[in-house]
């Protein structure tokens, strides 16, 4: 087998530029394919953590939903809580919001609007500003995005300026720019600040349920709704359900996915081009050596040692194509991710992917022209032509 791949590499070096260009195709639809696996990987990666990640593992979710929409107030409450712990099966409850975000009313001069405000995560990347978290001892600091900060300032500088939240003077020490795919408040406050001033806001509509062990989650899950139905202090202003945040995040996923592959294939056609030509320099090949395959036969060569022979130079030759697009497909994501607003990825099943179909436009294509070798008669391979 050795041999054979050694000699497959000695016959496409003496034909340098044509193997070249007969490997052109290969080398351009592995490249896209990989750079469109790449771009949807991206893609989805970042909006699945936008969406953010859920572990339901022995735990059942209850959301409310309020009949108005302009109801803030209607929730679920510790009383609701206590009518939860009594369902067989349920361990413990814990209440939870649906939205962390509160809405404050700004002022800078005689410039006003309301926006979404919430408390500082624990590193936070500044476009302007020290730091990555809001001072604790200065109840004054906060953040504000670069989207706020060009509508209330415009051409102004907004850091160490003064802004009024709901009536209170606060200052701007940073300045962060927000990704179209993840969402981010206008303003951060300090945890402290938050629950001082804006925390009332937040309703708590959804009870995490934790079953026991030996609990059956969609029977727990019924019968939680069921209670609540009956004895749920809000049950007059909206309705009850079990909520499966995982499952809308998969089904999300999975969409994205599906859209991936189809641009990929595609892009993938252009392999089925590129394997016609591979199949055409193969017979050319064939024609300019067929004093070659007699040769082989004269000295006991079998048929099946022809078509191997053959075969595998199609197989490396398109292989060697496959790994230079692979080569291609990284820089040209890398080109890519300096104008895309996420990253995109290169991952390792996009590389199988790769590698496999151009072994597999290696073996269809070239075996229709191995074959003819393999099976040319062994009268008239030797004559003069």
């Amino acid at each position: 087998m050795i041999d054979k791949i050694m000699i497959a590499f000695k016959s496409i070096g003496k034909n340098k530029n044509r193997n070249f260009l007969t490997m052109l195709g290969i080398i351009i639809g592995i490249a896209c394919v990989i750079a469109i696996l790449a771009v949807g990987d991206g893609f989805t990666k970042t909006m699945t953590k936008g969406m953010g990640t859920h572990n339901d593992k022995g735990r059942v979710t209850i959301s409310f939903q309020s009949s108005s929409y302009d109801d803030v107030t209607s929730g679920l409450t510790q009383n609701d809580v206590s009518t939860l712990e009594r369902v067989s099966g349920v361990d413990h409850v814990k209440l939870d919001s649906s939205n962390t975000a509160a809405t404050a009313k700004i002022q800078y001069k005689t410039k006003r609007e309301s926006t979404d405000l919430n408390k500082a995560p624990k590193h936070l990347k500044l476009y302007k500003g020290v730091g990555t978290t809001i001072d604790k001892s200065d109840m004054s600091n906060i953040f504000i995005s670069h989207g706020l900060a060009t509508r209330i300032f415009k051409g102004e500088s907004a850091l160490n300026k003064p802004l009024i939240i709901e009536g209170n003077v606060f200052i701007i020490r940073g300045i962060y720019k927000v990704s179209d795919f993840n969402y981010r408040p206008d303003i951060y406050v300090s945890k402290d600040v938050f629950k001082q001033l804006f925390a009332n806001q937040i309703t708590q509509n959804i009870a995490r349920i934790y079953v026991q062990p030996d609990a059956n989650k969609k029977t727990v899950g019924k019968q939680a709704v069921q209670q609540m139905k009956k004895f749920g202090e809000d049950k007059q202003m909206g309705s009850y359900s079990v909520s499966n945040p995982d499952q809308i995040s998969k089904t999300f996923t999975k969409m994205l996915n599906y859209i991936t592959y189809f641009v990929a294939l595609v892009a993938g056609i252009s392999l089925l081009i590129a394997g016609i030509g591979v199949m055409n320099v193969m017979y050319i090949t064939v024609s300019e050596r067929r004093k070659e395959i007699g040769i082989r036969r004269a000295f006991g060569a079998t048929s099946n040692d022809i078509r191997s022979q053959f075969l595998i130079e199609s197989v490396v030759l398109c292989v060697i194509g496959g790994l230079i697009g692979i080569i291609c497909g990284y820089a040209l994501v890398a080109v890519i991710n300096a104008f895309l607003p996420f990253k995109a990825i290169v991952t390792g099943y996009s590389l199988a992917i790769s590698l496999s179909v151009s072994t597999a436009v290696g073996l269809i294509f070239g075996f229709i022209p191995s074959n003819k070798a393999a099976q040319s008669p062994l009268v008239g391979l030797l004559k003069e032509e």
